[in-house]
């Protein structure tokens, strides 16, 4: 019997660059952020080998904090992004009202921590 291929994550990401395409609704783009968010959680958590459901995004950039801290911050920073995509209808911070350029933000952040995982 042949086991089942593991997903890969940094497929989320595909998934991210179509719903951002020019043109593109604020709940595309929002749902575009969330994806980019999960890839790299999951891909992070995966690279460090982090067990558990409780409490697992804030234990995950904690490990990663130990790795690399500029890369934890940007993680963090990341799941920030995707907590005002998900929750805020109206964001708090007047930087963060254009979803387009949340977006951008959020592939560096991602990129940025994607390359320096383990």
């Amino acid at each position: 019997m042949v086991a089942p291929q593991q997903f890969d994550p940094l497929e989320f990401l595909q998934v991210a660059d179509s719903l951002s395409d020019r043109g593109s609704s604020e709940a595309n783009l929002r749902t575009a952020v969330n994806r980019i968010y999960y890839a790299t959680f999951l891909a992070t958590r995966e690279a460090l080998q982090t067990q558990g459901r409780r409490r697992i995004h804030g234990r995950v950039i904690g490990e990663l904090k130990r790795h690399d801290r500029h890369a934890s911050r940007h993680l963090d920073m990341l799941m920030d992004l995707r907590v005002a995509a998900d929750y805020q209808l109206e964001v708090q911070e007047s930087d963060r009202n254009d979803w387009r350029e949340n977006y951008g933000l959020a592939r560096r952040l991602s990129t940025f921590v994607l390359e320096r995982l383990p």
